[in-house]
């Protein structure tokens, strides 16, 4: 039996982003998904809105919000552009949301740029969307379908992962299978090899061109913020960072370091303890830490 392919309702302005929305759309359907957008209504920013209302409301199961620097049209007797309506009832609806705005550094056609009121609305429309979600930027369209083919390829995988509960009674009970055993002693195992010692990334949208991230990748001892044990990490970020090691001397408050980068890689840490031993941890740095649309920045 085929699957269901799902539906990506893709919101933006028209003229300014046409070739984008193309690279978009490309994207979409490679992926297996069906692109719902104004094309279907003969390309114009001037669609139907209560139709796009109906379709991101009944017929899409999550939406792509693409904003360069034009607000969009407004239907007569509103002052809310069609491209701010759409976000909106996404929003209502409680639909995936994933958002991608060009770079304010981006070279853009000065036709395409809005001046005076329009200017306002798209930048309190914008600055809106910032204080809810994790927000992609882009340079060209290559690195916008590139973005949205991940994002979106990522979140159809999720949707089909399984879900594990804990077990609340098991808890209360103080009940174990006997297979447990088994992976306690492993899970402890690990504890004990790394000295209750592992690392930690945390992720922001980054304000430097071209840099997807900025992460912040630090020690974290297990149950306690007590590293003073801990003499100095030394972390090993790859080729990307001319294959330095970067030494990171424990002056009694966070152990680590941040960059920025464009892309997951994996961060490699030996940790140095006061006692003469050595811990080797890893951490796969993966966009994926925050990229559920509903994780406010």
């Amino acid at each position: 039996m085929d699957q269901i392919k799902p539906n990506v309702f893709v919101s933006s302005t028209y003229e300014d982003l046409r070739d984008h929305r193309e690279a978009v759309r490309d994207a979409i359907r490679q992926l297996g998904a069906i692109d719902i957008s104004m094309e279907h209504f003969g390309a114009r920013d001037a669609r139907p809105k209560d139709e796009c209302l109906r379709l991101i409301s009944e017929e899409s199961d999550c939406f792509v919000g693409i904003y360069a620097h034009r607000y969009g049209k407004c239907q007569k007797g509103t002052p809310m552009s069609i491209t701010e309506a759409e976000y909106i009832k996404a929003r209502e609806i409680k639909l995936p949301r994933f958002v991608y705005m060009v770079d304010e550094d981006a070279p853009w056609n000065p036709k395409h740029i809005d001046v005076g009121a329009s200017k306002k609305l798209l930048l309190k429309f914008k600055n809106g969307i910032k204080s809810e979600l994790i927000v992609r930027h882009f340079d060209t369209k290559y690195r916008l379908a590139a973005n949205v083919a991940a994002d979106l390829g990522r979140h159809f995988a999720t949707e089909k992962l399984m879900r594990v509960e804990p077990s609340v009674d098991a808890y209360k009970n103080n009940t174990r299978l006997a297979t447990s055993k088994e992976w306690n002693k492993c899970r402890d195992g690990v504890y004990k090899n790394n000295q209750g010692l592992f690392l930690i990334h945390n992720l922001s949208p980054s304000m430097k061109p071209g840099q997807l991230y900025d992460i912040f990748i630090f020690l974290r001892k297990h149950r306690t913020d007590d590293l003073s044990d801990v003499e100095y990490a030394e972390f090993f970020l790859g080729p990307y960072w001319g294959n330095r090691v970067f030494k990171v001397i424990n002056q009694g408050e966070l152990v680590g370091l941040w960059t920025s980068a464009y892309g997951e890689f994996l961060c490699v840490c030996r940790v140095k303890l006061k006692n003469g031993s050595h811990v080797m941890l890893s951490r796969y740095i993966d966009f994926g830490s925050y990229w559920s649309p509903d994780i406010p920045a």
